[in-house]
């Protein structure tokens, strides 16, 4: 029989030989690092992974984790939605001084190696501490853990609430902890500044558009009360300024100056009535305002809870996108979560959604003037440019799931989940990838997911 390498293998049959290899290991490699350890003691190497599997019949879209995602969960059973392997490695510098590295692959993106996480800790005294490089972002109540499907009671964070999240998933910059303990009550406080960075992939387009996004002047403000059975979080995020830049913006951008040029040229003529020279000069302008129509100053608000007691686990979390920008506009979300340990199985119910709270983006401004066919046609062609992409920013969703966690061995997980998205109507794509527009906004996913830590 013919040998076959791991590299000549899929993307996705590679990481499912790797991650049942962990499996089978990570038992053994537990049980042999109490005794001998094959790294140093200021060495410390752990790491997660999932095996995901997923299945919808909806051909119109694929479900995707982040903005970013390249490889879509289409219709039938695939394995880009959840499956992962993460690998961290920490090193004890110095009594008060410590580093983390921690890289990750997902399906979703063809397994190549991501850094989520490259920073130093300094301790500087008993309840303060600081971290300078890349750390996973705080902006929402699970948004570090998203990734980590065992610390997870459902297969992933509710999509309706956490595809932003999601995508802005590092932070480069720094961040002040501050933590103290009053009795059997954890206070926690988290200042942190920085930028990030991350593409953007719309689907839609034949071929996809792969667009740079960029966020620069990111910083916030978290704390956290931790009691004996809830943990309770506020946190709310700045950002200077979200900018978007591809060739389609770019052609965008042209197309607007020089439509804009056009009117002002027109309104220059003396020969015009002065209203209709104020109307073509005041139509320039408004053009001009539809340049780069994607950037913005977002501001990220999350509200949230995680409560157990006597083998309940409520969680549930309320979160504002208010972006700043006419295109993508404010969205208030919101999510809930209640399941029930009987024995080493833990079924649960949830629903989410997503709303947006401001109207789609006026583009009227680029209506017809009546004077000349072929510039009518020219505005007719950027107003529909611009009635697409604010199509394709309508996020609203919602979800219900149900599912069931079995954890039939020490850091391992089973869990089998049904979800029921829908958007408010088909020219809403919501958190889906689409294909195209309209869409049947309506997805029945059913996902098995193996979660390991090591």
């Amino acid at each position: 029989m013919q040998e076959t390498s791991a590299r000549q293998l899929p993307h996705h049959l590679a990481l499912s030989a790797l991650l049942l290899s962990l499996t089978i290991l990570a038992p053994a490699y537990s049980q042999e690092s109490e005794t001998t350890s094959p790294l140093p003691p200021t060495l410390k190497l752990s790491g997660f992974a999932t095996l995901g599997v997923t299945h919808h019949r909806n051909d119109d879209v694929g479900m995707v984790f982040s903005f970013d995602q390249k490889s879509l969960a289409h219709r039938g059973i695939s394995g880009n939605l959840d499956s992962v392997l993460g690998v961290q490695l920490n090193w004890q510098m110095a009594e008060s001084t410590s580093a983390v590295l921690q890289a990750v692959g997902r399906a979703g993106e063809n397994m190549e190696p991501k850094l989520r996480m490259g920073y130093v800790r300094q301790q500087l005294g008993p309840d303060l501490a600081v971290r300078v490089g890349r750390y996973r972002s705080p902006l929402y109540f699970d948004s570090d853990i998203t990734e980590i499907g065992y610390a997870n009671m459902t297969v992933r964070p509710p999509l309706p609430v956490y595809w932003i999240a999601n995508s802005v998933i590092a932070i480069d910059g720094g961040d002040v902890q501050w933590r103290h303990s009053l009795g059997n009550t954890a206070l926690l406080l988290q200042g942190y500044a920085g930028s990030s960075s991350y593409k953007i992939r719309f689907n839609s387009a034949n071929p996809v558009i792969e667009s740079d996004n960029e966020l620069s002047g990111l910083k916030g403000l978290a704390a956290s009360v931790t009691l004996p059975h809830v943990t309770l979080r506020a946190s709310r995020t700045w950002v200077n300024s979200t900018t978007l830049r591809s060739s389609q913006v770019d052609q965008l951008n042209a197309g607007l100056a020089q439509m804009a040029g056009g009117l002002s040229a027109l309104a220059a003529n003396p020969m015009l009535p002065a209203p209709l020279r104020t109307s073509l000069n005041n139509k320039a302008q408004a053009a001009l305002g539809y340049t780069n129509p994607f950037d913005s100053s977002p501001i990220y608000t999350s509200v949230g809870f995680n409560a157990n007691w006597d083998g309940w686990a409520v969680m549930g979390e309320w979160a504002r996108f208010h972006s700043g920008s006419a295109m993508l506009g404010r969205a208030d979300s919101y999510h809930l979560s209640v399941g029930r340990s009987v024995g080493d199985f833990t079924p649960y119910v949830g629903i989410a959604r997503q709303q947006r709270k401001t109207p789609v983006l006026d583009t009227s401004a680029l209506g017809p003037t009546g004077l000349h066919p072929q510039l009518d046609a020219g505005l007719a062609q950027l107003k529909g440019s611009l009635d697409e992409a604010a199509s394709g920013t309508q996020k609203s969703s919602r979800s219900a799931t149900v599912g069931v966690r079995w954890d039939f061995h020490d850091n391992m997980a089973l869990k089998v989940q049904y979800d029921r998205f829908k958007t408010p109507n088909p020219y809403h794509p919501g958190p889906f990838a689409n294909l195209r527009l309209p869409i049947n906004n309506r997805i029945n996913l059913v996902s098995v997911v193996l979660d390991v830590v090591f």
